[in-house]
């Protein structure tokens, strides 16, 4: 009976531990040919934890206490890239995609720092850039990314604040546009009505999206019918490494990912 009792106890205690730590997967690409890039680092910020990437790019590293941390992907003769706040959960991680740009010159004994916040040089002022790490945990935002947008300032929610209008410096509801991976969708909101542009709760799974960028100004040529703003969703490349999922469920939401 003993020995039975010692035999639920470890098992216990490794599944505990197991749940504690999570895996970080993706691929390094080059900018220009579009090719995984074999040899470049993976490293995790203040920590000991780094890979390098096979011939085709993937790199995996396992075993990484759950937490949030930066990460950096550098390869000799390309740009260093870093992406902010990842978050390391004990399953269903998202892959993680870098891009690196060729470096034009190597200057010796100079440290570069990458701003975490992304930025337009044609319209910084009215272009504005979220990550799916900053809509999961901005306050109150409840994942629903037209709660996010409705607190920048110049955006005003509708009359009431029941619904997910998004107002643009007093124009109307349905004048801003959106956009999925550059096509044109009517709605990202559940039960809209006619002349208007949201209903009370969001379709849009955060799960799913990479970064979304709102223009309030200064619309690019591809946004024909635009009169107030443009949000366009860019979406998450699939996890190459191996089929994982997420479920999350919330006071007014759930959301399944696969």
């Amino acid at each position: 009976m003993s020995r039975k009792l010692l035999c639920v106890f470890l098992l216990f205690t490794v599944n505990i531990f197991a749940q504690n730590q999570g895996n970080l997967s993706g691929r390094v690409i080059d900018s220009e040919t579009g090719f995984g890039l074999e040899g470049a680092t993976i490293q995790i910020q203040n920590s000991d934890f780094y890979t390098i990437t096979d011939q085709n790019g993937n790199f995996k590293i396992a075993d990484i206490p759950t937490s949030s941390f930066n990460v950096t992907a550098s390869f000799i003769g390309f740009k260093s890239q870093t992406k902010f706040n990842v978050i390391v959960k004990s399953a269903g991680n998202q892959s993680l995609q870098y891009i690196l740009n060729p470096s034009s010159e190597i200057l010796d004994e100079v440290i570069v720092l990458e701003s975490p916040f992304k930025t337009s040089f044609e319209t910084p002022l009215s272009t504005q850039t979220f990550s799916a790490v900053e809509i999961e945990t901005y306050p109150g935002g409840n994942n629903d990314i037209t709660k996010v947008i409705q607190s920048l300032p110049g955006i005003s929610p509708s009359i009431g604040g029941f619904r997910n209008d998004i107002i643009i410096r007093g124009g109307g509801p349905n004048e801003t546009v959106y956009y999925l991976d550059g096509i044109e969708i009517p709605n990202i909101n559940h039960f809209s009505t006619q002349g208007s542009s949201g209903g009370p709760v969001g379709l849009i799974n955060v799960s799913f999206i990479k970064d979304v960028t709102l223009s309030t100004s200064s619309f690019g040529a591809e946004y024909d019918n635009a009169l107030s703003g443009v949000l366009s969703f860019e979406q998450k490349d699939a996890n190459l490494d191996r089929i994982s999922g997420n479920f999350r469920i919330g006071s007014s939401e759930a959301g399944l990912t696969f």
